[in-house]
């Protein structure tokens, strides 16, 4: 059980790295950085709290609307 906690810890991990790099705000970037401070702990620990918790945040800052970049001409 331990190793399938490890490994939705790591996805969790890699998709809030990835929100991180890409086009976000400010609500985004922190949010993005709690969910993958508290995947890196679940992967540790292999604790199914840190992971839910993680991932109910990553889905509430990913329901947030990003900024748009400009537009070129």
């Amino acid at each position: 059980m331990h190793y399938v906690i490890q490994v939705l810890a790591a996805i969790l991990v890699g998709v809030s790295i990835g929100a991180v790099l890409g086009p976000r705000n400010n609500l985004l970037l922190i949010g993005s950085l709690i969910a993958a401070a508290l995947g890196i702990y679940a992967i540790f620990t292999a604790s199914w709290i840190p992971l839910a918790v993680g991932t109910v945040v990553c889905l509430a800052t990913q329901a947030v609307q990003r900024d748009t970049p400009p537009v070129q001409a």
